[in-house]
């Protein structure tokens, strides 16, 4: 018996643009407090470029096969870090432009986005699956600032890909397929050095070989969706934690 990609036909597609310790996977960068002994959150034996799993800060592998499950893009408000910094609310994408509840672009750099004194940062949040020490975990991507081109083609990639044959018609779920993740170097346009995530050659899950996978992702699919920040209402307390490292 194989897996039908019939019965969960485009699940988790209807959120692409739309707790305990969340189980983030994290970039070190060159002064993430990681790296530094003097800090808490010091790793020993980390460097800028790897990978680490917030939960158990462990530095994983790479590359590792990400299974996505579940998207979802919302702006996320900050306060200032001059002003004690964190996470003060989670807004739709409808909070974009809306000047009557003080929303602004461009106030300190030419893309910049603002609720009234605190910045919105537009953030896709990606609910999937790795294999570590022999189990599929739940992790979590946090993809905003340079991760929004990351996003994007994620985004893209999910959306464009058909199965061939006689399930040419049928529309895949946000699951059909694995990628390889991994971090990368870049460069801003001031020569500044960071390192972004890179999603690459996604392998299609076979219905026969990978049927648990693929039955696991689908029983995990309503779930991942109801973990995923979203927009809180007026004057309640987003669920959602801020990141132990870099978010990129």
């Amino acid at each position: 018996m194989a897996y039908d990609p019939t019965k969960h036909e485009g699940a988790g597609l209807d959120e692409l643009e739309q707790s305990s310790k969340m189980p983030l996977l994290n970039l070190i960068q060159q002064m993430s407090p990681q790296i530094n002994p003097q800090k808490d959150q010091y790793i020993e034996g980390s460097k800028a470029g790897d990978i680490f799993f917030a939960p158990t800060s462990e530095v994983l592998e790479q590359p590792l096969e990400f299974l996505p499950v579940a998207l979802r893009t919302v702006y996320v408000e900050w306060k200032p870090v001059d002003q004690g910094g964190g996470i003060v609310n989670v807004h739709g994408l409808d909070i974009r432009g809306r000047a009557d509840l003080g929303y602004q672009q461009g106030v300190r750099t030419k893309y910049d986005e603002w609720l009234g004194s605190n910045e919105l940062k537009k953030t896709t949040y990606v609910m999937g699956l790795i294999e570590l020490d022999g189990e599929q975990t739940d992790c979590m991507l946090a993809l905003t600032s340079t991760g929004q081109r990351v996003a994007r083609k994620l985004q893209d990639d999910i959306n464009k890909f058909r199965y061939d044959g006689d399930l040419k018609k049928v529309k895949p779920a946000v699951f059909a397929r694995a990628f390889q993740l991994k971090s990368e170097y870049a460069e801003n346009a001031k020569g500044d050095g960071f390192f972004t995530w890179k999603l690459t050659e996604p392998r299609v899950l076979d219905f026969t070989k990978d049927e648990d996978l693929l039955e696991l992702a689908a029983s995990k699919n309503t779930d991942a969706q109801a973990a995923l920040p979203s927009p809180s209402p007026a004057n309640t307390a987003p669920m959602i934690e801020q990141s132990d490292g870099d978010i990129f």
